[in-house]
């Protein structure tokens, strides 16, 4: 006899049978990773047989429950970089380089499961009816900018690593494309999303604190000890940290209760593991997020921003010093003063590639490959890398990215009457203040395929280009 069941309850017996399923090996790689760690064996011993189990788990998830897969992507993806299968010590450069990274890293594997799964459920779920779809200008902006990506790979001087950054650059894709579907199906969804989003930040920023605290786990650039979190570079770390807090202090004004409590703690500590990576890009790209934050939702977020700069230079005077080295260009021996000098000659450096094929670039990826460090900054890196398609379509797309998030703060102008809390005029305000962060921060850092900083910011994007749709636009 076939057991009866409520047409809402359809797919739940075969997740269950599924997890059950897949529980048992999980169990066994589980108790064998264990052992193996015991008995002193290899990082992949350790790690493998674990990532393994969650794939095979997520698997089963992505196939019953799309939306809680997605939650959960979002909820862990921000802590497996530190899952990696290399030391960080083997990175190539100060720049965080991934030169050792396997096909068999958990976040590796999470990445090609995410893209799979996506495309699949995007494909699944058909086309819209033209009233429904949302404006075409970052669809088209976003195609483009992935077809130069590809066009890249005829130039690469190193076709496989170009073909990984193509790839991360079409999670990122796809990820503006999923949140926005379902986010559209289904309103209901946008909580729980931000809510993975946020929480993914409580294990980076509990293990920067410890770091912090207990002085285990600094790395050493240039004579200062700097935490990583559970990224590979503080840079990253940072650039992290100010993407999540410049959107929750969008999202304070719109949230109340224990959400605001625990938003505001999100926040606070986002803040504290910000300022403890001493990524100078990473602060002024958050303090021009906050700014933005301010201007278009209340002046008194910049208030409230010149009293905590006050606080922190009167409590942490060491801040300064980060920037007091800017002030010489290089030293007595003839070596750059600091990282910003390093930089703009290492750019110098890098262009000087571009002859070689000016218009599709040397491929994604190669620069660390030819110059052994990676480009620290964006545009240069989409020019070299890409050729001048490359960089017209980088440019647009953060263009897109921009138009896309104004358009949905005109869509949430607030009217006379309305209810002052609107988690969608947070969410449209907090996404314009991201992409203005993320346009200053790609002139110093390498953001541009950071799969666990980009991944967020594409989370913002596909709710923005929700709430701008033109069925809601109020102009």
């Amino acid at each position: 006899m076939i057991p009866h069941t409520a047409p809402g309850s359809r797919l739940r017996i075969p997740l269950e049978r599924g997890l059950v399923l897949v529980s048992v090996p999980a169990i066994g790689l589980a108790v064998y990773s264990g052992i193996s760690f015991a008995s002193g064996a290899s990082r992949t011993a350790v790690v493998l047989p674990i990532a393994l189990a969650m794939a095979f788990a997520l698997v089963v998830v992505a196939i019953t429950r799309f939306t809680l897969f997605l939650i959960i992507v979002l909820a862990i993806r921000a802590s497996l970089d530190a899952t990696k299968l290399a030391a960080i010590g083997d990175t190539v450069d100060d720049g965080g380089a991934r030169s050792a990274s396997s096909l068999f890293d958990p976040s590796s594997m999470l990445g090609a499961l995410f893209i799979g799964a996506g495309l699949v459920w995007l494909i699944v779920q058909g086309r819209r009816p033209a009233a429904a779809r949302p404006h075409p200008a970052l669809p088209v902006a976003v195609a483009a900018f992935f077809g130069a990506s590809l066009l890249s790979l005829l130039g690469s001087r190193a076709p496989a690593v170009s073909a990984g950054e193509v790839l991360r650059i079409g999670a990122f894709i796809i990820m503006i494309l999923v949140v926005e579907r379902l986010v559209s199906d289904d309103r209901g969804r946008t909580v729980p999303i931000l809510v993975a989003v946020f929480a993914s930040a409580v294990i980076p920023i509990l293990v920067t604190l410890y770091q912090v605290v207990t002085g285990n786990g600094l790395v050493d650039l240039d004579g200062l000890l700097r935490p990583v979190g559970t990224f590979w570079h503080p840079n990253s770390l940072g650039d992290f940290c100010y993407t999540l807090l410049v959107m929750g202090v969008a999202l304070l004004w719109h949230v109340h209760g224990r959400a605001k409590i625990a938003l505001f703690l999100l926040v606070a500590g986002l803040g504290a593991a910000l300022l403890a990576t001493g990524s100078r890009g990473a602060w002024i790209s958050a303090l021009v997020g906050v700014v933005v934050v301010g201007l278009l939702q209340d002046r008194r977020v910049i208030y409230a921003l010149g009293v905590v700069i006050a606080g922190v230079l009167v409590a942490v005077p060491s801040v300064l010093n980060r920037f007091s080295d800017l002030s010489q260009s290089y030293t007595a021996g003839g070596r750059e003063a600091n990282s910003l000098v390093w930089r703009i000659d290492h750019w110098g450096e890098a262009l000087g590639l571009l002859p070689g094929n000016p218009v599709t670039g040397t491929g994604l990826g190669t620069t660390r490959l030819l110059l052994y460090k990676e480009m620290h900054n964006d545009y240069v890196r989409a020019l070299v890398e890409s050729g001048v398609v490359g960089l017209l379509a980088y440019v647009g797309l953060l263009a897109a990215l921009f138009l896309s998030a104004r358009r949905a703060v005109r869509a949430t102008r607030p009217r006379l009457g309305a209810p002052a809390v609107n988690l969608d005029r947070g969410i449209a305000v907090g996404a314009v203040a991201c992409v203005a962060a993320l346009a200053v921060s790609s002139l110093t850092d390498n953001t541009m395929t950071a799969v666990a900083v980009m991944w967020y910011q594409a989370v913002f994007a596909g709710l923005a280009l929700r709430i701008g749709a033109p069925g809601r636009e109020t102009e």
